[in-house]
Parts: C-alpha cells; sequence; structure tokens
C-alpha cells in the first residue's frame, strides 16, 4: 500500500519510467510535443513541490476580489464593472504550507467573457491544467456554470465550489439558492459543500447631507481561507500527482487513438485475414471441439497481432484472457455462436452418417452447411477483431496503463480530500461518446 511520504516518489518515478516505455515514434514526438511538454512541466511540479490553484467561472462573480480576500493584498485588479480580468495572472502566496514549497494563485478570465470559441477554450485548457480550481458563482447555478463544472469532473479535476456575495441574501433566501444548487447538482453521489463567502462586501451608508454611499466592508472568507489552508496542507502533494497522473492518461488515450486511427487500413487487412484462415479450418474440418479450440486460437493470435500492430503489445495468456472475456460479454461470440455451430455440425454429421444409405445424395446439403458455419466463422473474427480494439482503446494494462491505475488508487483511497472528484456518477466525456470512426 502507498503511503502519503511515498506517494509522490512513487508517481513521479512511475510517470517517467512509464514515459520512457512508450516508445514514441518521431512522428509521435512531433505531433504530441505540446503534450509531452507539458507532461514535462508537471513533473518538475511535482519534483519541485509547486501546486497551483486557480479561480474559475462567469465573469463578473468576483474572482479577482475572492483572491484579493483570502492573500489579504489587492494584487489582482478589480473593477465595479463586470469582465476586469482579460488575461491570466498569478501570484505566489506568501504563506507557508506543509510538504509545499510553493504555492500560486492563478487568477482567469470570465467563461462567458469572451466570444471566440478557440480562446475560450485554451482559457479552459490552462485552468485544466492547474492542481486545484475554485469555481466561484455569484447566484443560483446556470447552465453555463453547469456545463463546465460537469466537463471539470469528466477530467477529474478537484474543485472547490465557492458561492460567493453572501452578503446580499437574508438567511431563507441563502437556503432557497443552496437547495436549488444542490438539486442541480445531484448527479454527485454525495451532497456537495459550498462555501459561503463575501469577498467585497458593501454597505449603504447614509451621510449626514441625506445622500447614501456604499461603503467598503471587511470580506468574510476566514471559513474558505482556513478550510483551503487545510486541504493544502494535508492534500497539497496528491493533489500534484493527481493532476500528473490525469494529464499523463489523457496523453496515452489520445495517443491510442492516434495509433489506432493511422493503423486502421493494415487492421481490416489483418482481421480479414485471420477471418480467412479461421473459416477454411472451419469448413475443412468435421469435429465440432477442434473448430472451437482452433477458433479460440486464431482469435486469439489475432488479438497478439493486432496489439503488435498497436504498439500496445499482450502476451498470448493475456490475449486468451480477453478473447474469453470478450465471449462472455457477447452473446454471439459466446452461447450464440456456439449453439448455431453445434446445430449445424450436428446436422452436416447427421447428412454425413447418412451418406452410404442414400447413395451419396446427402452430401449435397453439407456444402451449404459449410458456407454458412464459415459466413459465421467470419462475422465472428471481424466482431472480435473490432471488439479487441475497442478494449485497446478504452481499457489498459498494467504496465502501460500505470498512469490511470493509481489515479483510479488516489481517487478511491483519498475519500477524506474535501473536493469535488470522485464522488460523481459515471459522466462520459463528450469527446468520446463515439469513437466507431477509429475501430477497423
Amino acid at each position: 500500500m502507498i503511503n502519503k511520504k511515498d506517494t509522490p516518489t512513487k508517481c513521479n518515478f512511475l510517470i517517467n519510467k512509464w514515459k520512457k516505455n512508450l516508445n514514441l515514434t518521431n512522428y509521435e514526438r512531433t505531433k504530441f510535443e505540446t503534450v509531452l511538454n507539458q507532461i514535462d512541466f508537471q513533473i518538475k511540479k511535482l519534483e519541485k513541490k509547486e501546486l497551483q490553484i486557480s479561480v474559475y467561472g462567469r465573469v463578473g462573480v468576483g474572482k479577482s476580489s475572492l483572491l484579493n480576500a483570502l492573500i489579504e493584498k489587492q494584487i489582482f485588479p478589480t473593477d465595479i464593472l463586470n469582465g476586469n480580468t482579460k488575461e491570466f495572472k498569478s501570484y505566489t502566496w506568501d504563506k507557508r504550507f506543509k510538504n509545499l514549497n510553493k504555492v500560486k494563485l492563478i487568477d482567469s478570465p470570465g467563461i462567458d467573457e469572451i466570444n471566440n470559441i478557440n480562446k475560450e477554450e485554451i482559457n479552459f485548457n490552462y485552468v485544466l491544467d492547474t492542481d486545484l480550481i475554485l469555481f466561484v458563482i455569484d447566484s443560483d447555478i446556470t447552465r453555463i456554470d453547469l456545463n463546465s463544472i460537469e466537463e471539470l469532473l469528466r477530467q477529474k479535476k478537484p474543485i472547490l465550489l465557492v458561492l460567493n456575495r453572501c452578503d446580499q441574501w437574508n438567511t431563507e433566501e441563502t437556503k432557497l439558492i443552496l437547495s436549488s444548487i444542490h438539486r442541480k447538482l445531484s448527479f454527485c453521489k454525495k451532497q456537495v459543500k459550498i462555501h459561503l463567502v463575501s469577498s467585497s462586501p458593501r454597505e449603504a451608508k447614509i451621510k449626514q447631507n441625506g445622500t447614501v454611499r456604499s461603503e467598503q466592508k471587511m470580506p468574510k472568507v476566514d471559513i474558505l481561507k482556513n478550510e483551503l489552508k487545510d486541504i493544502i496542507d494535508q492534500s497539497g502533494e496528491f493533489l500534484l500527482c493527481i493532476n500528473s497522473l490525469r494529464i499523463a492518461d489523457q496523453f496515452y488515450k489520445s495517443l491510442k487513438e492516434n495509433r489506432i486511427l493511422r493503423k486502421r487500413k493494415k487492421a481490416q487487412a489483418l482481421i480479414g485475414k485471420y477471418a480467412t484462415l479461421k473459416a477454411s479450418g472451419i469448413v475443412i474440418n468435421p469435429f465440432l471441439m477442434i473448430d472451437l479450440f482452433t477458433g479460440v486460437a486464431f482469435d486469439s493470435a489475432l488479438v497478439i497481432q493486432l496489439s503488435k500492430l498497436y504498439g500496445l503489445e499482450v502476451g498470448g495468456p493475456s490475449a486468451r484472457q480477453l478473447v474469453k472475456k470478450l465471449s462472455f460479454q457477447n452473446s454471439l461470440l459466446g452461447g450464440a455462436q456456439i449453439g448455431i455451430q453445434i446445430t449445424l455440425n450436428i446436422l452436416k454429421q447427421i447428412l454425413i452418417l447418412t451418406a452410404p444409405l442414400t447413395g451419396g445424395l446427402t452430401l449435397a446439403p453439407t456444402a451449404p452447411i459449410a458456407i454458412v458455419q464459415a459466413a459465421l466463422a467470419i462475422h465472428a473474427t471481424k466482431l472480435i477483431g473490432r471488439l479487441a480494439t475497442y478494449k485497446f482503446l478504452n481499457c489498459t494494462n498494467k504496465r502501460d496503463g500505470q498512469p490511470r491505475l493509481m489515479l483510479k488508487y488516489l481517487l478511491k483511497k483519498n475519500t477524506d480530500l474535501r473536493i469535488m472528484v470522485g464522488d460523481c456518477k459515471l459522466l462520459t466525456s463528450s469527446t468520446a461518446k463515439n469513437k466507431n470512426y477509429l475501430l477497423p
């Protein structure tokens, strides 16, 4: 079992070793240069123990003023007009934290501030690369907020949800807003904790001349500040590990997709070759059990050859295990195929045995039966090829998939983290809904 002290060292060693074993081609190094540099940057952050925390949310919700209130300095510019932050700005928090050498706070432009979709995506990806996100809202959650939160959670991002400007509502109004937010976040298994703050409260004052002026009051962020400090002290290194593993896992998925897409035509030819061999063996051989064992052998060999083609090699035992698993999960590859083959084989045997009694007339129908068996074998082989490719794409083995395996382990074991990560039902990324175009 990995303890807290060993985790950063283990994580760093694992990612570096995993990266060296990828056997990237020059084409892949060039194509994925940006994300490879990103992984290297994250590894250096892990080595230097430098944590990045960003604020994110719609324009005008008080992201900059929240950061100023937390650090008790006017570092990030604010304005009465909404949308003062146009570019990312960072500040190294002059506060000491356990097991970390540096904590950077990052201010970001508002989600709905930029009309340029490409630039908005760049901003999202920048925030995505930080280690912890303070997601700021200033009222009930909007559709824009919800879309962003769901996508961040799909990406396994740690989030603290912060409800700003709580000085504007009375107790009953606050309860109604919180109830609505919890209802909209009902896809989470546990009720999400919402941190109530007022980063820049103002109070109306009547002057001696009768005019009314708004005066700045002291921020109310102490509870959030204390909880944030606890999280950083207790889990800062874990957050660095989670982000490093997340980026490595995302890269590996992209790498597999690219390899499978580029090798698609060769994979189709390979599947066709094994389908022909398997069909020929079944047609020639009259014995059912030999047919079944031969079929498993051909399917296992196909899986091994596909894995080599994709550069995602698996051994013989793993290939046979995968074939069994696919057969168990798919009715055609399992019981249905075996049932049909048994029925056809029995019929063929009866016809062959009765041939002497009928002067060979019953041998004629065996040819169509053999053709049907061959067609079934071809279809089953093609299905094995597609399903195996799908497994290569979405699953992982212990050697190549170590980032994902360790990421799952950390998210599962560290339920004490007071963050919105790993506590939600399975959310399917919009980019991963349909990968059929990749399959041979």
